[in-house]
């Protein structure tokens, strides 16, 4: 494709960018020659105007016809966002990512402070270490966490901090706020001169959202193609956010829960088992 303006969520323009779509490929699993052609074809089908979500959908299409493992790990952004509207399905689910990392985590957690209470949305246990975690979520793609939603985790957490400070607590305490879009550069910087632990789309690097969900295999269970968005989000308001946890219930309770038929609950329970495999 010639240099082509595309339309960013963000309203924003850049030009066509080959090499970021391919290494997204690669980073789902896709094998390099198999990734070249994937984008070939895509590209064959896009018309102007080009935007990043039109470019997506025609990704994901054709991958979708290679591989539904590859499909799933590469739509893994839009599956967090599936799990909205409301934020609570995604603090619940960072708590089970947080335990799948050696945590301990309580959701919704009323934690006084010293001027006053805070409802901490994870409360995370590890040896002699206690995170009071904030989650942002964010249902629009070019929403970004500024600095001003770091400030304002971390003056909760210093107000909680000072509490147990006061009560001569032994155990360590750090806050922690994490995202489902990205930080902006002076957010980063201020957390990283307060000593903020911040978790987000592509930060840190290394130890960011997608890597610790890729590396624990703690995907959301909006990822399953085979569940569909409705579906998925019922089996959320049952308390199944991650996919593994499909696999710990039988099927005729998926199907309960998912309000499909047993032959919808087998397949999602198989697209489960290959993802987490």
């Amino acid at each position: 494709m010639p240099k082509s303006e595309v339309i960013k969520e963000s309203g924003q323009a850049e030009t066509f960018n080959r090499k970021k779509i391919l290494r997204s490929l690669l980073n789902s699993g896709v094998p390099r020659a198999e990734a070249g052609d994937i984008i070939d074809r895509a590209v064959m089908e896009l018309t102007p105007p080009l935007t990043t979500r039109k470019i997506f959908r025609a990704i994901k299409k054709n991958l979708r016809r290679f591989d539904t493992v590859c499909t799933m790990k590469y739509s893994l952004k839009q599956a967090i966002y599936d799990l909205g509207p409301t934020g609570y399905p995604f603090e619940r689910y960072i708590a089970k990512v947080l335990e799948k990392e050696g945590y301990r985590a309580e959701v919704g957690s009323l934690v006084e402070g010293k001027c006053v209470s805070h409802e901490v949305d994870v409360v995370a246990r590890r040896d002699n270490n206690v995170y009071f975690v904030e989650c942002k979520f964010h249902k629009r793609r070019k929403t970004t966490s500024d600095v001003k939603t770091a400030l304002y985790v971390q003056a909760r957490f210093q107000d909680i901090d000072d509490a147990y400070r006061g009560k001569g607590a032994k155990f360590d305490r750090r806050g922690m706020l994490v995202t489902n879009t990205r930080f902006t550069s002076e957010a980063v910087k201020y957390a990283d001169c307060m000593g903020l632990r911040i978790i987000g789309w592509k930060h840190p690097p290394g130890q960011s959202l997608e890597r610790i969900i890729e590396k624990g295999r703690t995907y959301p269970v909006t990822v399953l193609t085979s569940a569909g968005k409705a579906i998925s989000q019922r089996l959320a308001e049952a308390g199944i956010v991650l996919a593994s946890e499909v696999l710990d219930i039988d099927v005729k309770t998926l199907a309960r829960h998912a309000g499909v038929k047993r032959e919808a609950a087998e397949k999602i329970r198989r697209q489960a088992g290959q993802i987490c495999a």
